[in-house]
């Protein structure tokens, strides 16, 4: 992998078009424009890199891993970033203390707005929320090399000079999408989940809404991407030290979940129904498709798994998510 400054170098002598730019569902994006246009889109990982003792940019451990970084022309991201060779729960639904440890071991995941500072160039990621029981926010100096987003981490202060590692991401072209699968593009906030019970094809019970996890966010891009981030709004828990303990990793694990890939939408069947096809999830080796029931309401989408039978009655629960407001992602604006 070249540094960072050979990369620089070659992008002066020999341009190559980006393909950086709105997050527009006709398009690829336009490719010019600001850098608060040029950040917006959806990308792969490629690498991440520290600089060794002679100032060389190395890929660091376990690089590359699997996952994708996403920033939303309404001023949101959300990033999934995922170990490779992650080893299964010997009970997937049952992790032990210790099976969480290496669960969420260098396991990457947050959301939430963000805000670009163009004239010194990096991006503020405000957490609205992330695996690890902390907020705050994560400041990146930036560079864009021909179709890649060279995020810098510039925490606690260090310049962008300081910085001992860089992590490396492939913009991702947009996908030809449905005009049904084009409503789904955003970002959305979780206002509730409910349950609902039917016998004999009759509603019996409709109910038990749940505010539990209200704010986690779910993404789809035009990329023909999604994610989604659940979080427990609230009895989580900080680490007493910077990693945690195995009772802790698993009260961490409960309280987070999550997965990542692909979406396919089937607007012609009856009823209509999303697939979220897996690339990772939190849960190791548990990569499956996701069947989604949905309705499209104006700002609300509602999302439901296949209903389970048992002694004549068919059961199941919705979660409704609202499409999150643009908003200003220039720093000096109020946000």
């Amino acid at each position: 992998m070249r540094s960072l400054k050979s990369l620089l170098i070659l992008a002066a002598l020999v341009w190559v078009p980006t393909a950086f730019g709105v997050w527009d569902v006709a398009g690829q994006g336009a490719g010019t424009g600001s850098d608060r246009q040029k950040i917006v889109g959806t990308y792969r990982h490629v690498v991440s890199e520290t600089k060794d003792a002679s100032g060389k940019w190395v890929p660091e451990p376990g690089s590359p891993r699997i996952g994708y970084i996403t920033y939303s022309d309404t001023g949101y991201m959300g990033v999934h970033l995922m170990p490779q060779g992650r080893t299964p729960f010997a009970d997937f639904a049952k992790p032990t203390p210790g099976e969480a440890q290496k669960a969420i071991d260098r396991y990457t995941a947050y959301f939430g707005p963000y805000v670009v500072d163009e004239k010194q160039h990096f991006v503020i990621h405000q957490r609205a929320g992330q695996i690890t029981p902390a907020g705050g926010d994560y400041k990146r100096y930036f560079d864009f090399v021909g179709n890649r987003l060279i995020l810098t981490p510039a925490d606690n202060g260090i310049t962008k000079e300081q910085a001992k590692r860089h992590i490396v991401w492939e913009h991702v072209p947009n996908a030809q999408l449905s005009a049904e699968a084009k409503k789904f593009v955003g970002v959305r906030k979780l206002l509730y989940t409910d349950r609902y019970v039917e016998k004999d094809g009759k509603l019996i019970k409709h109910g038990e809404r749940n505010e539990t996890r209200t704010g986690s966010y779910i993404i789809y891009t035009p990329t023909g991407h999604m994610m989604v981030h659940l979080m427990d709004k609230a009895g989580r828990t900080k680490w007493a030290g910077a990693t945690p303990t195995p009772d802790e990793a698993l009260a961490t694990y409960r309280s987070y979940g999550g997965y990542f890939g692909r979406f396919t939408v089937f607007e012609n069947a009856k009823p209509k129904y999303v697939v979220h096809n897996q690339e990772g999830t939190l849960n190791p080796g548990r990569q499956s498709d996701q069947q989604r029931f949905y309705e499209l309401n104006g700002n609300i989408l509602r999302l439901g798994a296949p209903p389970t039978t048992k002694d004549g009655e068919t059961s199941g629960g919705h979660l409704y998510w609202e499409l999150l407001p643009p908003r200003s992602t220039a720093l000096s604006s109020t946000n």
